[in-house]
């Protein structure tokens, strides 16, 4: 009798180290779930050609500013490039306000479609980089050239992306214009026969304002 009791509290002792064993386990299950959901890896997205912040935001449910505060290389919100590599912040996440660019348009609206250049006919348009006509140093003196120009080097010969798209009008790769080196007058001729892709100068004037790119 006496032994039917020591081997009872013995199996009693057993149920109880295992019972409390398996809630050590589920507890200590439980704090690694939580430390991998607070740890979870940033989503990470490649700029495409044609991308902007607005888009990529639309399609992460953020934000371009979100985007904007969360990426330090970006520098102005309309101006990233291909092949960059962007992080979408969490939407818990608590992001540091940066500021913007004083002369940066809006990045979460779609840029207005332009008119076509106006006939002979017509009264000019009023867009200021079609009616310039005076040369502007750097950039020759084609208006639309000169506003793709402007916007894609600063007009500058030596200009070079951080993906690698090189001279006054950014071809991409580099080594497309290599021949030219620093040369305005070589580098002018190869992106005035590289606007035939879009009917000329005043054709790819249009989708760069639609689009931000060329």
């Amino acid at each position: 009798m006496k032994l039917a009791a020591i081997a009872a509290g013995v199996l009693t002792a057993a149920v109880l180290s295992i019972s409390g064993s398996h809630h050590a386990y589920a507890q200590s299950q439980t704090e690694q779930n939580n430390n991998k959901s607070q740890t979870k890896p940033p989503v990470m997205v490649t700029v495409a050609e044609g991308d902007n912040l607005s888009s990529i935001a639309t399609a992460h449910n953020s934000t371009y500013v979100r985007i904007f505060d969360a990426n330090d290389k970006i520098s102005d919100p309309n101006l990233i490039y291909p092949g960059d590599s962007l992080r979408v912040p969490d939407p818990s996440e608590q992001l540091p306000d940066r500021q913007l660019p004083a002369d940066a348009a809006p990045a979460d609206t779609a840029p207005a479609q332009p008119s076509a250049p106006a006939a002979a006919s017509q009264p000019a348009i009023s867009h200021p980089a079609i009616v310039q006509s005076a040369p502007v140093s750097g950039c020759g003196d084609n208006s639309y050239a000169n506003f793709i120009y402007m916007h894609e080097s600063g007009c500058r010969t030596t200009a070079m992306s951080p993906n690698g798209c090189y001279g006054i009008g950014q071809a991409c790769p580099a080594s497309k214009i290599a021949y030219c080196g620093a040369d305005y007058a070589c580098q002018n001729a190869f992106f005035t026969a590289y606007s035939a892709k879009y009917g000329g100068w005043a054709g790819a004037y249009a989708f760069w304002v639609a689009h931000g790119w060329w």
